[in-house]
This record gives structure tokens, sequence and C-alpha cells, in this order.
């Protein structure tokens, strides 16, 4: 049986909103989701939906597209997510999703010591993810290294979350830490870029570097000093850095 979401995930990328639902009607199918976390499976969806007035399948799947394309949801991990009206303001994440989205954003891997750089950028901490790690590796979700020091994404996850982190780091509440050390900051600014395709101009940095934790100050050695050995190039003409592919690819 198909599930009431289940062909619009199929079809996502292709999504072509089908017919105009009245606003009233879409913040009635909010309020439903609200009861169940703003989040739900197509199988959870085909028990709930019906019994709250939404046996219809082709209205559901195009009050799904429209709040897609308002950008008030979005499907993530199999699920439908929505935020805004009776789900609150903004689209929240849980912990396993945010340590996708790091290692996503990280070529699809990430050892222990960018663990320890990243995902407190993401709004995730490192006993969280010990908490879930058995899980999901049992689930095929990731693998460990051989020597237990790095962990890798399933490649279908990867392409799922890739891109979500920069949106976390941006809506993450920042809270005072300790200062980060030069091979720290080097670290997380080499996964920040890779979000951007390791390629950033200088407006564009005015304003995704202070959101995703940085400030000039102590990114200004740290860049210089990649540049000087070769990981960076900084283009005069249209005031933009790059990455080098041997860094951004690593």
């Amino acid at each position: 049986m198909r599930g009431v979401f289940a062909l619009l995930i199929a079809a996502l990328p292709a999504m072509a909103q089908a017919q105009s639902v009245p606003s009233e009607r879409i913040e009635e199918f909010v309020g439903v989701m609200a009861e169940y976390a703003c989040r739900m499976s197509p199988h959870q969806a085909d028990k709930v939906m019906p019994a709250a007035g939404f046996a219809d399948k082709n209205e559901t799947k195009a009050i799904t597209e429209q709040l897609i394309t308002e950008e008030r949801a979005r499907i993530l991990d199999g699920q439908l997510v929505v935020f805004g009206g009776a789900c609150g303001g903004k689209l929240d994440y849980s912990g396993r999703e945010r340590f996708f989205a790091a290692i996503a954003d990280n070529n699809c891997g990430m050892t222990i010591e960018e663990a320890k750089v990243l995902l407190p950028g993401v709004g995730v901490e490192m006993t969280e993810v010990q908490l879930l790690m058995d899980k999901m590796i049992k689930m095929s979700e990731i693998r460990l290294s051989s020597d237990d020091t790095a962990v890798f994404l399933e490649k279908s996850l990867c392409d799922k979350f890739r891109g979500l982190s920069a949106g976390m780091m941006q809506s993450n509440p920042q809270l005072p830490t300790p200062p980060r050390s030069q091979e720290q900051l080097r670290i997380a600014f080499i996964a920040f870029m890779r979000t951007v395709n390791c390629s950033l101009g200088r407006t564009d940095a005015d304003s995704q570097l202070p959101a995703a934790g940085f400030t000039t100050k102590e990114l200004r050695p740290v860049i210089g000093k990649m540049i000087q050995d070769g990981e960076a190039v900084m283009n005069v003409d249209d005031d933009s850095l790059t990455l080098s592919q041997k860094v951004c690819s690593q």
C-alpha cells in the first residue's frame, strides 16, 4: 500500500504543485501534524490522516507540496517534517539528523577530532551521538573505520542530508565556548567551506561566516597560513577565497 506521502517522496526532485488548497485547510493539516510532534512517516500518516478528515490522498499530496514550496515542510529521513503555525516558527532537527548532516557536509566521513570541533556547531553533543552509535551501526546507517577513529555515513543518507549543516549552524544558539586552537579553527573552517563548494566571496563571507560561528579576528591567521601553505587561493579579481582541490576533497 502506498503511503500518504510515499508518492511525493519518490517524486520530490521533480515536484510540481498539483492544485491549490485553501489556507484554512492547510492549517488544519498542520494542526494534526502538531499532535504528532510535527513529523510523520508514510505508515503513520496512513493511519492518522484519514481519521482526522484527510482521507483524500490527492488533497494531502497537494497540501504537502504547497507546504514544501512555502518552505514550511521538508521530507527528511523518510518523514514529513512541518513547521510554522501550530508547529512553531522554525524547522527543528533531532540530534541524529544533525549528526548525519555534519558528516554529509564533511565528505560523508568524520574523524573523532573533527567531530569534537564540528558537532557543537550544528547543535549536537558527543554524548548524544555516543548513545545513538550502536543503533546507527546496527541499522547500517554508519560504519566505523578499522581503527575506530573515524565514522562514515551510508551513501543514500549522505545524499539526503548533504547541504543541511549550514542552516543548522545558523539556527543553532551559540553558547560561550573556550577559544579554539588554530587547528580546531582550520578543521571547522574547511568543513564550513565544503558546504559552499569550497569557494566564498567577501560579500557572502560577511554574512555567512558570523552565522556559522566564526569571527574575522580568529580566522585571519588561519586563512593566512592556509594561503601560505597552498591550501587556499585568494582571487583578487572577484575578492573570493577558494580551497585547493586536495583540501576540499579530503
